[in-house]
């Protein structure tokens, strides 16, 4: 009997700790928390998402470092790409690729092998710090995927359906 109520203080402390584990966005995003970024092909209509939005759902926080100094290391917090989708009935089955579009006009399409293959962080901040000012308002991370696709300053999303 003592070992039991040993056993469920035990679970009872684990279980206020996991909370802490968490990767609920910390960081002040409000300078640019309602800047819109366009989805399009997700509904019958294009419409926008802000990061202050994205923060709200289920966030994760994955690190890691690219091959090369430009890269560096990334602490990407925010939802998963699946996490968004659900919101919407969909999965990442549903679609052939995802186009992510920058600021600056410089787009990574994601096909089948990193939409199956790989976690996509839709970024929101960095650690517990915000995105720096070039990489507002989005940055898309996939862990162990080349740092080439970890695009920053997204403000375009296109879906492309499995039937186009």
């Amino acid at each position: 009997m003592a070992a039991r109520v040993r056993l469920a203080a035990a679970l009872f402390c684990v279980c206020l700790l996991l909370p802490g584990c968490g990767a609920g966005v910390t960081a002040d995003i409000s300078a640019y928390g309602d800047t819109p970024i366009t989805v399009s092909g997700l509904t019958d209509k294009d419409f926008t998402v802000t990061p202050g939005e994205l923060a709200k759902l289920k966030c994760v926080r994955m690190d890691g470092t690219g091959k090369t100094a430009k890269a560096g290391t990334v602490n990407a917090v925010g939802p998963l790409l699946e996490t968004f989708l659900a919101q919407y009935g969909k999965t990442l089955d549903d679609f052939s690729y995802i186009k992510f579009t920058a600021a600056d006009q410089y787009a990574v399409t994601l096909g089948k092998q990193h939409l199956k293959e790989k976690d996509v962080v839709l970024s929101v901040a960095s650690g517990s710090k915000p995105l720096t000012e070039s990489q507002r308002p989005l940055r898309l991370f996939i862990p162990d995927a080349e740092s080439s696709y970890w695009i920053y300053a997204v403000v375009r999303i296109d879906f492309t359906p499995k039937d186009q």
